[in-house]
């Protein structure tokens, strides 16, 4: 039997940082550097990962990192120094026949002017009425019907959404969007459909990323710093016995914890439980989340989406519901005059990867960013089982069952997937340092 004060589940961006924390503060605290951390695969990072193709560099769709933490930007230099970059963002999106520029409540100019009096027009009544009898939305549809108005709402915040989350605005809440949804003011909207441009509207304007080598640069450099003999690759966890804070590895091991930080996504864990009780299980069956699809191009021919770097497109018409350009941010990630492409799509039955791949080359054929088929030099798809959690209406209660439950078991389930929110990598990074720290939550 293995012994450790701390097991770390997975070893993505969230065990990597825990680790790494713990490292760091064991230099005054020796006890913490007790740990051992478990990853299901051949090396570190998860989704945080870098595939490279023929010479061009594709990353699990795009992984922008946005810091806005004074600790998790002294990290991120601590780790790679003068190896990150600032890139200023330059997204836009493709609606109504038009590229106009992101966020799109806030950037009408340039859309048909019908759309354009339509979305004002329901701006306006949507501020009159808020102020009138503010209501409290149940559903993320009625949250952008009072946020931004029926314009807004009908011709880019629910085709786009039902794109990304595979289901009806209807089903989900609102709760999830926080930072991620900017709400512009009825001056800043006008201004906007007028053309006066505010590229550094919301909470993504700049981002960092490594100068070369894709974003599992960073990722390596973490975990570079870790002890190897304190990191089980290709080991998953076939049980956890919470009472006697046990876990049995495929290896055939068991390892005896005082607590368990889990990155796996929150469902996995709770099947690895010997026992759980009743409502607990039921509470699991509750959490729904997306699953996805994503394509990788290897384009020859430079700066495809001109100088864009990611492009909404919330059009019935394309499958797709983003596509992006890793070459456009650092032009290191494809061969000279080449390009490298990520696209997303919901990953449901419908429409086939070949139908998907059809509507792609068309759509770049269209703004003329592809011509002769033969430029394509990589297009492969790839899944990803756990996309995006389903904010729905049971997720409050699950959650509130699920996590205080697991804390009484001294197990921390953190991350996207383990504390199954809509989060951002500098969030992942945060739940690692927090944990080491002691400032997040701890049993009774």
């Amino acid at each position: 039997m293995l012994h450790t004060k701390t097991l770390i589940f997975g070893g993505g961006l969230t065990g990597l940082s825990t680790a790494y924390h713990l490292d760091a503060l064991a230099k005054t605290r020796p006890e913490l550097a007790d740990w051992l951390l478990i990853e299901r695969d051949d090396r570190l990072g998860g989704l945080t990962r870098t595939e490279i193709i023929r010479g061009y560099h594709f990353d699990h769709t795009g992984h922008w990192l946005h810091l806005r933490h004074p600790e998790m930007k002294a990290f991120v230099h601590d780790v790679m120094g003068d190896d990150m970059m600032m890139v200023a963002r330059k997204s836009r999106i493709w609606s109504h026949g038009a590229l106009t520029h992101f966020p799109f409540q806030q950037n009408l100019h340039g859309l048909p002017l019908d759309v354009v009096h339509e979305c004002l027009m329901g701006a306006v009544e949507a501020a009159i009425a808020e102020a009138k009898a503010p209501i409290d939305a149940t559903n993320f549809k009625d949250f952008c019907l009072q946020r931004f108005g029926k314009g807004i709402t009908d011709r880019f915040m629910v085709p786009y959404n039902t794109k990304l989350w595979g289901c009806e605005p209807e089903e989900i809440t609102a709760d999830w969007c926080s930072r991620f949804l900017p709400k512009p003011n009825l001056s800043q909207i006008a201004a906007g459909a007028l053309g006066i441009i505010d590229d550094q509207a919301g909470y993504n304007a700049h981002f960092t990323y490594p100068r070369k080598g894709g974003i599992e640069a960073f990722a390596s450099r973490i975990a570079g710093h870790l002890p190897p003999q304190k990191v089980r690759l290709l080991t998953v966890p076939v049980s956890i016995d919470f009472g006697r804070k046990q876990c049995t590895l495929s290896s055939g091991e068991i390892v005896q914890y005082e607590h368990l930080v889990s990155s796996i996504p929150l469902p996995e864990l709770l099947k690895l439980a010997v026992e759980l009780p009743e409502d607990v299980r039921a509470a699991q069956a509750a959490l729904r989340c997306t699953s996805l699809r994503y394509l990788n191009y290897g384009i020859k021919r430079p700066q495809v989406l001109d100088d864009i770097q990611w492009l909404y497109v919330p059009e019935n018409k394309y499958p797709f519901y983003r596509i992006g350009s890793f070459s456009n941010a650092v032009a290191s990630l494809a061969p000279p005059g080449c390009s490298s492409l990520y696209v997303e799509v919901a990953n449901n039955s419908h429409p086939s990867d070949a139908e998907v791949k059809a509507s792609v080359r068309q759509f770049l054929r269209e703004h003329d960013w592809l011509g002769d088929d033969a430029e394509v030099e990589v297009e492969e798809v790839r899944h990803i089982k756990y996309g995006y959690v389903i904010f729905d209406a049971h997720y409050f209660a699950a959650k509130e069952r699920l996590l205080p439950f697991l804390l009484t078991q001294n197990v921390h389930s953190l991350g996207r997937y383990g504390a199954w929110v809509y989060a951002s990598m500098e969030d992942a990074l945060m739940d690692g340092y927090q944990f080491a720290k002691g400032l997040l939550p701890r049993p009774g």
